[in-house]
Formats: C-alpha cells, sequence, structure tokens
C-alpha cells in the first residue's frame, strides 16, 4: 500500500512510519486541527468479505475501541476510529520520541530504566482496572512522546478479562512475543493482568542487564525456559531489585504480585529505603525525595489526595542542598468565652468558627492562584497537600450536591481544576472527573428519556467540556442531535399540517403557500408518521372528486379535461395515476364503442345495398369479419352473421339460376362460413359440386379461403393461410380465373386502408403490415408513401410520449416536498428544452410559472440568509431558461426585499438564544480561549484583557485564562442561558503563600 495511492478524507499523508501484520502506519496531518498523528490504516484483502478477514477487521477495530477507552497519560491517545466500504483506520497521538527498542541499543541508566518501568506499570495497571489485558508488552510497543514520557502502544492482541467478552482468538491459539510471554500464556491458558506483569518483569530484566533473562537458538526453547527454567540471578550491585524479580517472573501467577500498584509500592519502599541504591539510581541530591520519586515515575499522592511522603523515612538534608519548603499551619488560638470582647479592629476575631471558613474560601480563591502563579515544578509541601486534599474535599462536596461544573466559581469542576493545577497527576482528581463526567452523562440519559433533549444536550456537552475527547460522550451527542431534529421536524410538521388546513379552507389548494405544497413539506419531514400522508391523500380526493364524478357520469372527456388542469401538480400522485388509467381507458373503450357502432352501421348500409362480399374494403362479409375481433359477443354481431348468411345464400340462388355456378359456389360456401349450421347452404352446395365436378368444387374452395383470409385481413405473410399465397395458388390452378386476379390486384390497396385503420390505435402494428406489404409489392408507390408517412407519426408520437414524459418528471419534481437546487436545475433545463422545440406548449408554460412559485414560496419559507442566497443564486441561474416569463422577473425584483425579510428574521431568532457572558480575572488576565461543546473556538477581541463580555448562543463553554506569571492557566466552566448574564471569573492574585497564612491567622 503505497503512501501515494493513500487517500484519507480529513488527513494528509506525509510518510511511512511501519508497517506490521494487519496494518500500515503512516505518519498524517488531520486537517482540521492541523495535528500530526499516526494513522493506522488496515490492509484489506481482496475477499473482504470472507470469515478470515471479518475477524481480522473487528480484531482491528477492537484494537482502538480499546485504546479509545484508556486515556491514561502512558497510554497511546486514539482521536478517531473509521471503518466504511472503503477504508478501515485508526488515528492515534504521534509519538515523535522513538521506541523504547530504539533507545535500548546505546544503553539505558539505572534510573531512566526504572522511571520507564514504574511508568508503563501504571499505564498497564489503569488498563487492568479497565478489563484489559495488553498480552504483547515488549520495547518496540513502548514509545516515548518528544518530552520522554514513555507510552503503551499496540494493543493488537489485546483482549478484555470479561469472560463474557468476545473473544477474537481461537482457544489455545498463541498469541504474543515469545521473549516476553507468561507461561500461561505459552500453555494457551486464560490470562489476565498477571500476565503482563511477567512480561514487565521480562523487560525490566532486560532493561538492567542488557539482555532478555531467557535466549535460546530458537523461539521454541525460549518458549521451553519460560516453562521450566527459574530467571538468572541479577548481578550483584542489583540484588536489592531480586525478591522483586522473583516474584515478578515467577512460573506461578499466583505467587506473583497481586497487582502492578503493589509492585509499584513495593518497588518504591525498596528504592527509599536503601541509600546504596539511591546513589545508583544518581538522583540529584539536592532534590528532596518527593522530587526524587517524581523523577523515578512514582506518585507523591495517594488517590485521596494524602500526602505518601509521610510513611518515607526522614532523611538528612545532604550538604549544598536547598531546604525544602515547609509551610506550617500554627496552632489555632482557643475560641474566647462566651461574651468576651473582641480586639478592636480584628473582625475576623469575633467568631472564631468563622475563621475557618473564611480561610477556606480564600485559600482556595488566593493559596490556590498562587500555586499556579509558581507552577508545578516544586514539590508538594505538607500545607500543599493539605490543601489539595482540602480541594478534593469541597469537590466531594459539590458533587453530592449536584453542583458539578456550575455555577463556574463553586463547582466540583473548579474545585478539581486547583487540585490538577497544583498535583497534575492526582489519581483522585482524575477519578473526580471522570465521576463528573459519569454523572453529568447519567442526567443526559435521563433527560433523554424523559423527552427533554434540550437540557440533555446541555448535560451532556458539559461532560463533554469535562472529557473532550470521550467517544461513547460523542456518540450520545449525535444521538440527542438526531432527537432534537427529529422533535423540530415533528413541531415543523404540526405546523405545516395546521397551516395547510387553513389554506383548505380558504380554497387554497395550490400554488404559494398551497395547501398541497404545504403538506408536500410535512411529508417529507415525518418520516414514518402516518399523519400528514393521511392529510395529503384527503386533499388529493377532495381535487380528485370533480373529475372521478365526470367519469362516473360516462362522461370520460369532461374528467380527462379536468384532469388535465391538475396534471402540473398532482401528476406523482398514485390516485391522480391510477384514475388518469381509468379514464384513459374510459375513452378508449368509448372510442372502440363509437366505431363498433360505425362499423355495424356500415354493414348494416352495405347489406342493403348488396355488398356482400364486394367491392374490395367495403362489403358487408369483411365488415363481419372485423366485427367478430372487436365486438363477437355483441347481438348484433349475431344478427349480422344471420342475415349476411341469408343474403349469401339467396345470392348463390341467383348466381346458380344465371348459369354462374362457379361464383354460386363461391357464395354459398362464404355463407357456409358465416353460418356453418345453415342447412339450406350445404344442400345447394351439394349440388353445385355434384354439377361443377371436383375441379370446380376445388377452385370455389380456392377463392372462398382467400376471401375468409382477406375479411380476417390475413393479406400478406407472414400472417398464416394469407390471401396472397391463396390467390396466387389459384391463379396457378385457374390461371384465367378473372376473380382471384381482380383480389389479388385489390390486395394492395387493402393493405394501406387496413394500416390507416389500424393506425388510430396501434401505429407501430400499421407499419408492420404496411412493411410486409411492401415486401410483396415493392413497386406499389402508395404503399411506399404509407409507411414514410406511418412511420413519420410513430416517430411524432414516440416523441409526444417522450415530451410528456419529461413533463411529469418535472411536475414531480416540483410537486409536494421542498426540492432541492439540483432537481430545480434540472427542472428549468428540462421545461426550457420543451418551450425550444414547442414555444406554445401550454403544459411547459404551466409548469415554468409553477417552477417560479416553487422557488418564490421556498425563498419565503427560508430559515437563514445563507439558505436564501443559495436559493438566490439558483434563481438567478436560471434566467436564460425562464427569464421571458413576467413572474420571473417580479420575483428577481422582490428578492431584496425578501432577503431582508429573511435577514432580520433569522437575526431576531438568534438574538433570542443568545445572553451575555462576562469573563473576568483578578486582579487581571487573559482570555486565552473560549470553546464550545464542540472544541469549536469563539472568536475573541483583538484585546482580551478582562473584564469583557461576550454574547454567545445559549450553551456551555470553557474558558481558559491565562496570566503572564502563571505557569499554568486556569480553566472553568461556564453556562449561558438565553436573554441571561452569566460570569466567569479567575483569581491571579499577587500575594504570597507565606503572607496569607500569617493573614489568615494560621
Amino acid at each position: 500500500m503505497a503512501s501515494e495511492t493513500i487517500q484519507v478524507p480529513g488527513y494528509e499523508i506525509l510518510r511511512l512510519l511501519g508497517s506490521g501484520g494487519m496494518s500500515t502506519v503512516y505518519l498524517a496531518v488531520q486537517r482540521s486541527l492541523d495535528r500530526k498523528v499516526a494513522l493506522k490504516i488496515m490492509r484489506r484483502t481482496a475477499d473482504s468479505s470472507s470469515d478470515d478477514a471479518r475477524q481480522m477487521e473487528r480484531r482491528f477495530l477492537l484494537e482502538g475501541r480499546m485504546m479509545a477507552k484508556l486515556s491514561h497519560r502512558n497510554i497511546v491517545a486514539v482521536y478517531d476510529i473509521v471503518s466504511n466500504d472503503s477504508i478501515a483506520y485508526i488515528a492515534m497521538e504521534y509519538l515523535s520520541g522513538g521506541a523504547l527498542s530504539e533507545r535500548m541499543r546505546s544503553g539505558i541508566a539505572l534510573a531512566d530504566a526504572v522511571s520507564v518501568i514504574v511508568q508503563i506499570a501504571g499505564a498497564l495497571e489503569f488498563a487492568h482496572s479497565h478489563g484489559v489485558v495488553h498480552r504483547d508488552l515488549k520495547p518496540a510497543n513502548i514509545m516515548f512522546r518528544e518530552n520522554g514520557t514513555p507510552i503503551l502502544t499496540d494493543f493488537g492482541i489485546a483482549r478484555y478479562q470479561d469472560s463474557t467478552a468476545t473473544k477474537l482468538t481461537q482457544t489455545g491459539m498463541l498469541v504474543g512475543t515469545p521473549t516476553y510471554m507468561s507461561p500461561e500464556q505459552i500453555n494457551g491458558q486464560e490470562v489476565d493482568g498477571r500476565s503482563d506483569q511477567y512480561s514487565l518483569g521480562v523487560l525490566f530484566y532486560e532493561l538492567l542487564t542488557g539482555q532478555p533473562p531467557f535466549r535460546g537458538d530458537t523461539p521454541i526453547a525460549v518458549l521451553m525456559m519460560h516453562l521450566t527454567q527459574p530467571p538468572p540471578p541479577l548481578p550483584d550491585e542489583l540484588r536489592a531489585f531480586q525478591d522483586v524479580f522473583d516474584r515478578l517472573l515467577a512460573k506461578d501467577r499466583e505467587a506473583r504480585y497481586a497487582n502492578l500498584s503493589e509492585f509499584s509500592n513495593d518497588l518504591k519502599s525498596r528504592v527509599t529505603d536503601s541509600d546504596t541504591l539511591l546513589t545508583r539510581l544518581q538522583i540529584d541530591p539536592n532534590q528532596t525525595s518527593s522530587e526524587q520519586l517524581r523523577a523515578l515515575g512514582f506518585y507523591t499522592s495517594t488517590p485521596t489526595g494524602e500526602n505518601m511522603l509521610r510513611s518515607l523515612p526522614n532523611r538528612p538534608t545532604p550538604p549544598g542542598a536547598r531546604p525544602a519548603p515547609n509551610l506550617v499551619r500554627p496552632t489555632p488560638q482557643p475560641a474566647a468565652p462566651a461574651g468576651t470582647a473582641t480586639a478592636p479592629g480584628s473582625a475576623l476575631t469575633r467568631n472564631k468558627w468563622l475563621i475557618g471558613a473564611v480561610a477556606a474560601i480564600v485559600l482556595i480563591a488566593v493559596a490556590g492562584a498562587w500555586f499556579a502563579l509558581r507552577g508545578g515544578s516544586h514539590r508538594l509541601s505538607k500545607d500543599e497537600a493539605d490543601l489539595v486534599t482540602f480541594w478534593l474535599e469541597r469537590a466531594d462536596q459539590r458533587v453530592a450536591e449536584k453542583r458539578l461544573v456550575t455555577p463556574a466559581e463553586d463547582s466540583a469542576y473548579e474545585y478539581v481544576q486547583k487540585a490538577l493545577q497544583k498535583d497534575p497527576e492526582n489519581a483522585k482528581a482524575q477519578a473526580l472527573l471522570d465521576g463528573i463526567t459519569k454523572t453529568l452523562g447519567d442526567e443526559a440519559q435521563q433527560a433523554v428519556a424523559a423527552e427533554k433533549f434540550d437540557e440533555a444536550a446541555d448535560l451532556n456537552n458539559q461532560a463533554l467540556l469535562v472529557r473532550p475527547d470521550n467517544p461513547e460522550l460523542r456518540a450520545f451527542a449525535a444521538r440527542i442531535k438526531q432527537l432534537q431534529q427529529s422533535t423540530q421536524s415533528k413541531q415543523r410538521v404540526t405546523q405545516l399540517i395546521a397551516q395547510a388546513d387553513a389554506a383548505r379552507k380558504a380554497g387554497r389548494a395550490f400554488g404559494e403557500g398551497g395547501a398541497y405544497a404545504l403538506l408536500g413539506q410535512a411529508r417529507a419531514l415525518a418520516g414514518e408518521d402516518a399523519v400528514p400522508q393521511q392529510r395529503m391523500q384527503e386533499l388529493v380526493n377532495e381535487e380528485l372528486a370533480a373529475p372521478r364524478k365526470e367519469l362516473d357520469a360516462g362522461q370520460p372527456a369532461a374528467a380527462a379535461a379536468a384532469l388535465d388542469k391538475l396534471q402540473p401538480y398532482l401528476a406523482a400522485e398514485k390516485a391522480y395515476v391510477d384514475l388518469r388509467g381509468q379514464v384513459d381507458a374510459a375513452l378508449k373503450k368509448q372510442e372502440s364503442e363509437k366505431q363498433i357502432a360505425a362499423e355495424f352501421a356500415r354493414a348494416d348500409t352495405q347489406l342493403r345495398a348488396g355488398h356482400l362480399v364486394e367491392p374490395g374494403g367495403d362489403n358487408a362479409y369483411e365488415s363481419l369479419g372485423a366485427l367478430e375481433k372487436s365486438a363477437a359477443d355483441d347481438k348484433r354481431t349475431a344478427d349480422l352473421r344471420s342475415a349476411l348468411a341469408k343474403a349469401l345464400l339467396a345470392d348463390a340462388r341467383r348466381l346458380d339460376g344465371s348459369d354462374q355456378a362457379q361464383r354460386a359456389l363461391d357464395r354459398v360456401g362464404l355463407a357456409l362460413k358465416v353460418a356453418p349450421d345453415m342447412a339450406d347452404a350445404q344442400k345447394l352446395k351439394d349440388q353445385i359440386e355434384k354439377r361443377l365436378g371436383a375441379r370446380g368444387a376445388q377452385l370455389a374452395q380456392m377463392l372462398g379461403a382467400a376471401r375468409q383470409a382477406i375479411a380476417e385481413k390475413r393479406f400478406v405473410p407472414p400472417a398464416q393461410n394469407d390471401a396472397f399465397t391463396g390467390l396466387t395458388a389459384t391463379l396457378k390452378f385457374d390461371p384465367t380465373n378473372a376473380e382471384a386476379a381482380q383480389l389479388l390486384a385489390e390486395l394492395p390497396k387493402r393493405i394501406a386502408d387496413t394500416a390507416n385503420d389500424n393506425a388510430r390505435t396501434d401505429v407501430a402494428a400499421a407499419i408492420a403490415l404496411v412493411e410486409a406489404g411492401q415486401r410483396i409489392f415493392p413497386q406499389d408507390a402508395a404503399l411506399g408513401t404509407l409507411a414514410q408517412s406511418l412511420k413519420a407519426k410513430l416517430a411524432d408520437e414516440r416523441l409526444a410520449k417522450q415530451r410528456q414524459g419529461e413533463r411529469d418528471s418535472v411536475a414531480k419534481a416540483l410537486s409536494g416536498q421542498a426540492p432541492s437546487a439540483q432537481q430545480l436545475r434540472a427542472a428549468s433545463d428540462s421545461i426550457a428544452a420543451l418551450l425550444a422545440a414547442e414555444p406554445a406548449d401550454k403544459e411547459a408554460l404551466q409548469l415554468r410559472k409553477r417552477w417560479i412559485d416553487v422557488v418564490e414560496g421556498e425563498l419565503q419559507a427560508t430559515d437563514s440568509a445563507a439558505q436564501f442566497d443559495a436559493l438566490a443564486t439558483a434563481l438567478a441561474e436560471q434566467k436564460k431558461n425562464l427569464g421571458a416569463d413576467p413572474a420571473f422577473d417580479k420575483l428577481v425584483q422582490s428578492l431584496p426585499a425578501l432577503r431582508a425579510k429573511v435577514a432580520a428574521a433569522e437575526q431576531a431568532r438568534i438574538e433570542a438564544q443568545r445572553g451575555e457572558l462576562v469573563l473576568n480575572a483578578y486582579p487581571w488576565g487573559k482570555v486565552e480561549s473560549v470553546l464550545d461543546a464542540n472544541r469549536q473556538p469563539v472568536p475573541l477581541p483583538a484585546d482580551p484583557t478582562t473584564p469583557f463580555a461576550l454574547k454567545l448562543p445559549a450553551g456551555s463553554y470553557v474558558i481558559t485564562f491565562r496570566h503572564p506569571d502563571a505557569a499554568k492557566p486556569a480553566q472553568v466552566i461556564a453556562k449561558v442561558e438565553a436573554q441571561k448574564r452569566s460570569t466567569a471569573n479567575a483569581a491571579f492574585t499577587t500575594i504570597s503563600a507565606q503572607e496569607y497564612f500569617s493573614r489568615a491567622g494560621w
């Protein structure tokens, strides 16, 4: 996978960092935040749907999710996890300090080795406390930040300890690196955090001695040594660590430390109890014990914030070392007896109980700020540790009181931030932040359950301000937003339905502000809500009532005319389409019945005129053949059949009496074809055939079959038993037969007449008939002319059908829901094309007016100036297509006034949702940033020196204050409410701690 072929939205690939079994890691820049990240991209196989490929992707994504949940200073941070059809990747913190394996090549100092092990032990213990076992600890999986902090990475084969968690490795499958694997891993047994502890022991041994405890020629040999051999003893100079290693590398995991916190405490006690070891560690003698331990990676405070240095042995200050600052609180004076007067000028001594309370408050506001000014490089004195403990206790109280992040001046979050400014690694402070986040998240969940979505959004946003990288909170924020949008959509739907009802009552079904357009918008927003669809159906049925009534009254033409008027609006509605089909069928039936009635009248005229089988194209026999197809069950057809049979029999007798036996036999044969059960006709036929003989009978039969084919319009091949073939055979049988010759000569005209009749209903069939005739009669000019005419008619019909399809498509795009800009452009182009081809196209002209009405309605209904401008741009682009309509210019001229109205309404809504946030710092400071819940910065004035005020949308914000003399900024969370004033304060006092304690009476 070459970096130049990789395209990851939102990221710029810089170069390859490394490659592993199932992924490749690149250095990239996340464009939105302009920060470097390590982009771990999974390599997908060609068969991405196979079980193995799916299993690999699940394992890859699980790694990212595990790391994302492990928010720890010594665990690599995960920024983003993405899996879609085109790519799967994890965006992580970029660690520019290289890997431990690289540093080990040049050797590592003992102090650095201890520091790495202690910090990685803390990272592993944190992972274990969250149910995650790493299972692949090794130097290559420990990297460094630029400042030298060791970071645990690569959770590719990590797994949850919870037995109910999904297992992505096969039972007994060996995973890990042989040099660092625990015996239980080698045996394929279930593992827990003690397996990582064993691997940590191997790594510690290697850091101290320069080589791992077990080495062999093959991986199997190394694995066997892990299972069967004790580790080699440490060198004499490192024997102080031997007991620690014996427990870390115990074959029986029950003999190891219960957890890595116990290991760290044991290691720390050995360091602090051994002057030799302290010397070996080359710790700066000028540092305090706290600073020495912190330099080695040990914490100096317990999770409760108490001073752990109290448990360490007292050590004399080394020569030349500066004495550690020690702020000792003076013993409080006993309270004055009841009624005793206080000394004049000493207001605080009037009530001794008030001294402690006031001192505590001032302690938070003043001493905390002083600590921030001093920075975090000094060790915690006893008084400072007590102050951190006090802040955290106060934070606990505020959590119990549910004063989590607001008010900003007296919230749990504020006290935790003060503690962290002094003791950034304080475990209890971090736990309190997690607790605050969880409580806010739980309250947000409860608000969602109560359908208080705005409240839920605010609570979840506050939680995100506390823990901005929490993926669960981010996901929940997206869900809340969906619920808010759904609620807003429901409210908008209710409003649109009410407006549509009013429009219906006012008789405004269509056009600007019409009921149909309003209900179309409601239907588009409604999702699964059936009410808008029901109201739309009622409106459509109401509008279709008139054409339906005309149809029921037997007036399909009137119904069609009424539907034509509704077509620009309702063409896409199913009820309209169904009714149009019924009307078209009724019209077709009506036309057919009209044609059948005309055919019966014509046949009757032919009978009375004696045109029984002649002339061609105008005789009763052919008319009966046509009626047998179109009205076979009609009683009139039966009557015509009977009358024609009798007339043919009478004509046969007349011809027979006139010595025209051959023609008489033809007529009586036709009579029997019309009425096969006619006994008199059969008797006459037998008599004539007997007189004529076999040849005459055959000739008569051949002529009768040809006439039958002509009557049934089977003129030429490929029709079966066609007239042309029959007549040709007849003339071959009797070359002098004048009747056959005449019938054959008439065939081209009969074909043309029939094709013209067919063209009324089916032009394609008419063309096929003419082309078949042309193949038989290629020299017939009339057929050639007719073929061209019919093809032109067919092209016109197809063009008309295409144009109608385009009109229907435009009508559908403009009906109901608000069309997109792309749909509007397409509709405009189609209308312009229709009018270019036929400028008088009434339907297209109606659609052009409809397009302008729709855009005008959208312009008036838009909620923002940005949306208005987008629509106005789309309108201006269509001047070439629609500018000929006077309504277009009228709308363009109204745009400035419409936009001013929309912008004013938008500004009014924004202002209604804004509040004022006053930012101040004592005695002064600058605002470094104001971030909303999405961590997006709020624009600040050119000079952000406090005090000043910001107008902000309602919501929660995190504000960072900075003082030029402060090593660390002050951070508070403030909630802004609509139409209200909120404050966010920070204190940067220059008073010294000693002076403060003196003034406070301590």
